[in-house]
């Protein structure tokens, strides 16, 4: 994946992502925040190993699904 192609896709599911951490974290917007950060940081560092063998946002939604577990 290009890096041009990542942040496109990231900006398309940006809020989506925000409104799925924020229901995790209770409506703690700032834990939130920075979980979804750390889930952008790995996405983008590990984007060279996304196949498209699912959407992206299913990709990135575990990804953020797993920061959230390890917070």
């Amino acid at each position: 994946m290009t890096q041009e192609r990542f942040i496109s896709q990231v900006r398309e599911q940006q809020e989506p992502l925000r409104r799925f951490l924020l229901a995790l974290c209770g409506g703690d917007a700032a834990l939130a925040d920075d979980i979804a950060q750390d889930a952008l940081v790995r996405a983008y560092v590990a984007s060279g190993s996304f196949l498209g063998l699912s959407k992206f946002n299913t990709w990135l939604f575990r990804i953020a699904y797993h920061c959230y577990i390890d917070y």
